[in-house]
């Protein structure tokens, strides 16, 4: 069947304020509130390996919404909106200075009430890397490294880590290490199941870390709202499966 396009119609926005945060989707959940960048453009992702580069999902997003991430490409962060409670950090792009990474944490402050979560590679960056822990153990947020088979160095201890699954027949030819290792993880478990915790150990040897499949990717949970693993969970890694379009 032939995709038929949709016609959007922009409402006219003279004299009115266009917020700088967007709202959810339908992988994450209507009800969160998001703040984003665009992928790579100035640098705005200096954590990026050549895996990501090359799959990423955020490169492909298209239409008004780039020109809202492009005014967010400053170090400032304006006040999180009163009615958020829970917010998603770059759904495109990623904390590129110590300056950016300390106005989130002053923002964060000013909302305790506001429950954050947010996947980032900037931890390989060693300037950044403390300022990225400091916003990491303020109690309402929730930051993961983001990690694939191209990184060769790791995480601090202490950090959640979030991984990437391509296909499983990269897996099978060994083309992706950290794929082989989770093979078991897809071939067992059953894609209608909530419960998808497997014991998986990472390219670099380390012991085993329980890591859990996203549900919304495997049709377990609707969205992230009504998943909550990433942004109410204090501990465990997740695996993404490759998004295969921009959601």
């Amino acid at each position: 069947m032939k995709a038929v396009p949709i016609t959007v119609y922009l409402p006219d926005t003279r004299g009115v304020e266009i917020s700088r945060y967007g709202m959810g989707n339908r992988k994450i959940g209507m009800g969160v509130f998001t703040y984003s960048r665009p992928a790579g453009a100035e640098n705005t992702c200096p954590g990026a390996t050549i895996e990501c580069e090359a799959i990423c999902y955020a490169k492909r997003i298209a239409g008004p919404v780039v020109e809202v991430y492009a005014r967010n490409m400053g170090s400032d962060v304006p006040p999180i909106p009163d009615e958020c409670q829970v917010l998603r950090i770059h759904v495109s792009g990623d904390f590129d200075s110590i300056e950016y990474i300390d106005n989130w944490i002053s923002r964060l402050l000013e909302r305790p009430d506001v429950t954050c979560w947010a996947y980032t590679r900037s931890w390989r960056v060693p300037e950044l890397l403390p300022n990225l822990e400091a916003l990491r153990n303020l109690p309402n947020v929730q930051l993961f490294a983001s990690m694939d088979p191209s990184c060769q160095d790791v995480p601090p201890a202490g950090w959640r880590r979030a991984w990437i699954y391509r296909d499983f027949d990269s897996a099978v030819k060994g083309d992706w290490p950290i794929e082989v290792r989770l093979a078991d993880i897809v071939v067992n478990m059953n894609l209608e199941k909530e419960s998808l915790f497997r014991n998986m150990a990472t390219v670099h040897e380390e012991p085993s870390t329980p890591a859990y499949v996203c549900p919304e990717e495997t049709g377990g949970k609707q969205n992230c709202l009504q998943c909550g693993y990433c942004f109410e969970g204090k501990k465990h890694d997740v695996v993404f499966i490759e998004h295969l379009g921009a959601k």
